[in-house]
Order: C-alpha cells, then sequence, then structure tokens
C-alpha cells in the first residue's frame, strides 16, 4: 500500500511538490528548535562491517587519485562527514596531524557498530593502530568531531583555517550557500593547500527513480526553495555555478566529470570534461534537449553542455601569495 501511493505521488509533480513542502516545514520546525539529530547521512547504516570499511578505503583513495597525492600533512577538515570518522582515521593514517569533522547535523550511529569498523580499519594499517590503541575516538586530541551550526559549512570556517586540505564527498549540493562555502573553504586553506570535494547533482530520490533524472529542473526556482530550502535537500546549484565560483577563486582549478544525464550509469574514469567520450556526451545532449522545454525559466538559456552534468570531483589548489 505504502509503495503503491508512494508510486502514485512520485508521479504527479506538484502533488510531490506539495508533500516535500510539508517535510520541509517540518525540518524547518525542528532546525528552528534545536533538534539536530537527523536520519540523513546514516552511510553505514545498513552496511555490513567489511563494507563500511571497503566504503572507507574506496572515498579515501578517490581523495588520492583526483588530487595525486598519497601522503597528506598538516591539518585536514572533512565537510559533511555523516556518521563515521572513517575518512579522517585514514587521513591520520596517511600522514595528516589533526583531522576536522565538521557536520552541521548529527547522524545517528551505532556506536558499537563503529567501534568494530575503526578496530577493524586499525588491524589493517599498523599506522592507525598506534594512533587509536584503546583509546576512545571521541578522546582522540588529533581528531575532532564538530556538530551544530557553529559546524555548518557557512560558519565553520570562519574561526577554523590553516588547513592543509578540505575534503567532502555529496555534500555541497545539500547545503543552503555553496558559493559562500567554497569562498570560505578556499580562504581557510594554507598556500599551497587542496579543496578536494565530490558533488552530485542528481535529485536524491525527488522523482527518481519514479520519472527522470531531471525531473526536478522543471520546479519553479522560487517554489523550489519552498520545498528545499534549509532542510539538507539537493539545492538544484548546477555545475556552471560551482565551475563560475571556483574558477574566479583559482583559474587552475580543474574538474573531473563521474556522471552524465541520459547515461545510466556513473561514469567508470573520472574525466577532465574535454576527454569525455563523444558518444556519452552526445547521448547526454540529446536527453536534456529532450526534457529542456519544460526547464524552470532560470535554466532556459543555460548551454546544454552544462546541464548534462550530474556528479563531478573538483581539485582547487590554493595560490601562494
Amino acid at each position: 500500500m505504502k509503495l503503491a501511493l508512494k508510486h502514485y505521488i512520485k508521479k504527479r509533480k506538484y502533488l510531490n511538490v506539495l508533500l516535500y513542502m510539508y517535510h520541509s516545514t517540518r525540518v524547518r520546525s525542528r532546525n528552528l528548535l534545536g533538534i539536530l539529530v537527523h536520519d540523513s547521512g546514516q552511510r553505514h547504516a545498513k552496511l555490513h562491517i567489511d563494507e563500511s570499511i571497503q566504503y572507507i578505503e574506496n572515498v579515501f583513495a578517490d581523495y588520492q587519485r583526483i588530487a595525486n597525492i598519497t601522503q597528506f600533512s598538516g591539518r585536514i577538515a572533512e565537510l559533511g562527514p555523516g556518521d563515521s570518522a572513517g575518512i579522517g582515521l585514514m587521513f591520520l593514517t596517511h600522514g595528516a596531524e589533526h583531522v576536522d569533522l565538521a557536520d552541521r547535523f548529527y547522524a545517528k550511529r551505532c556506536r558499537q557498530s563503529h567501534r568494530e569498523i575503526y578496530s577493524k580499519l586499525a588491524l589493517k594499517y599498523p599506522a592507525l593502530r598506534k594512533i587509536i590503541a584503546d583509546i576512545d575516538i571521541d578522546k582522540l586530541s588529533c581528531l575532532k568531531q564538530h556538530h551544530g551550526p557553529h559546524a555548518s559549512g557557512e560558519v565553520f570556517f570562519d574561526s577554523n583555517k590553516d588547513f592543509n586540505t578540505i575534503v567532502s564527498k555529496d555534500v555541497l549540493e545539500h547545503v543552503n550557500q555553496p558559493a559562500l562555502i567554497l569562498q570560505k573553504m578556499y580562504a581557510a586553506l594554507v598556500p599551497g593547500g587542496h579543496l578536494i570535494n565530490k558533488v552530485d547533482l542528481k535529485d536524491h530520490g525527488i522523482f527518481t527513480p519514479y520519472q527522470h533524472s531531471v525531473k526536478f529542473l522543471e520546479i519553479p526556482n522560487w517554489l523550489y526553495k519552498l520545498m528545499t530550502y534549509g532542510t539538507g535537500y539537493p539545492n538544484r546549484v548546477l555545475f556552471h555555478e560551482y565551475k563560475t565560483t571556483l574558477l574566479q577563486l583559482n583559474p587552475q582549478c580543474k574538474f573531473y566529470i563521474t556522471g552524465l544525464h541520459g547515461v545510466n550509469d556513473d561514469l567508470s574514469f573520472r574525466y577532465l570534461f574535454a576527454d569525455i567520450p563523444k558518444n556519452l556526451v552526445s547521448l547526454a545532449i540529446n536527453f536534456i534537449k529532450i526534457h529542456r522545454n519544460k526547464f524552470a525559466h532560470k535554466l532556459s538559456k543555460v548551454p546544454a553542455e552544462d546541464l548534462i552534468v550530474s556528479s563531478f570531483f573538483f581539485v582547487c589548489k590554493k595560490q601562494s601569495q
């Protein structure tokens, strides 16, 4: 019954919009009351311990590969770590001196499961075994977890600076002001420091998989804000907007495309835009052209080449002063 009702709502655009407006009002009310414990960010809740470890290792390996850095140093910040400190521990294992984990919300978690994950990671990495020993993760002096409004991307980097590396995965698409956060993260880097971030521009289930992947681009901007602002739902800031902000910070910023609308699976390789196979670009552009006549007015003049990107990494190195 629930699945049938969900299917019925998701297939009707404005009924689904009303549902999200209702959910958003509830979330914003909780936020105003200071209730910041959320179900979102529970990446590891449904994973077996070995699957969690593989996920942590894969994400960390992506950061290494994309930035071409094997060993890190100095201070690291991870924005939006969700329910795990695993990525932070991997940075400590690979040379970092201190890691800050900043998340506006506190994701529910099973502490016992995470202790088992961290213990098993320590068995695989002798350097980590020396760091954590028998100490509770929450008591590590080299790893600090921050939660609450002061740990949001908009605020955290005002008072926390001098980072060698700042990372996030599938986080910036959920914040209220990504351009502002990008500027603050860049300002918080030491000269020569790196931003290494992955952004997922898909709708995160607002309409998919019941409708095509760009259905959410049809909602007028003012209405989409009522549906999502301040809730953690996707902010619908698109690739060309990230690109504009980041290239203003550093014209040498690099973008690696990992997904295209109209191409069913994520790309198996991380491509610079110019290196994406032409057949995949054509497929994605044709997909956008089929649907763009219904897009919100704000998007009517955006080139199809900018609208095709559904996920990407960016690496931005702070220029020496």
